[in-house]
């Protein structure tokens, strides 16, 4: 007997503190924030995790990934 695929909605909303030079994202699931992205120019993605964990990532893609995993295994 297997699972079925849930479809769940996530968003991407950028916060008031962008500046020209600073990009910061909130990642959205369910209407609960699960982590911020933020990015200073083109360099790394710093990831900060619901729980206060803080990782780093190589794209915005690869940190929403992130942070989609760890919601589903933490928060599931």
């Amino acid at each position: 007997m297997g699972k079925r695929n849930k479809h769940i909605e996530v968003e991407i909303n950028e916060t008031k503190n962008n500046t020209e030079s600073f990009t910061e994202y909130e990642l959205v699931v369910r209407k609960k924030v699960i982590g911020k992205l933020q990015q200073e120019g083109d360099g790394l993605v710093n990831v900060e995790f619901k729980s206060g964990k803080k990782r780093t990532a190589r794209s915005i893609d690869e940190g929403v990934q992130m942070l989609i995993e760890e919601h589903n295994l933490h928060d599931e």
